[in-house]
């Protein structure tokens, strides 16, 4: 006599499992698709090459891949204040500064920036 087996019914339409069977660990972020859509910007000066590589390689992750970011200097990133935390939890060393809008400057350092 052959043992029975127990057959899973098959997912409802439209409802796929996961692909490890696992349920996801956090969701992921729904990111803005423009960086000027944030009204908190950060600017990230990573402390080496290698952080700002590694740095690049999280931008690839699911969580941030469609995080707007941009790259003025070539060793900095410009991402939302609510990216920080990521990069942070990676263990990579940056400083972090504020990027200031020109609604921040006085009207007479806005007049000598135009010039």
């Amino acid at each position: 006599m052959s043992k029975a087996r127990n057959k899973k019914a098959p997912n409802p339409v439209g409802e796929r499992p996961p692909v490890n069977h696992l349920p996801p660990t956090h969701p992921t972020p729904a990111w803005q698709p423009h960086l000027s859509q944030y009204g908190d910007q950060r600017l990230l000066t990573f402390a080496s090459p290698k952080d700002l590589d590694a740095a690049i390689d999280l931008l690839w992750t699911d969580e941030l891949r469609n995080v707007p970011h941009e790259t003025p200097d070539g060793r900095s990133l410009v991402v939302p204040a609510e990216a920080v935390g990521y990069f942070a939890r990676a263990g990579l060393r940056f400083t972090e500064k504020t990027v200031r809008s020109l609604r921040d400057l006085p009207a007479a350092e806005v007049r000598r920036l135009r010039r």
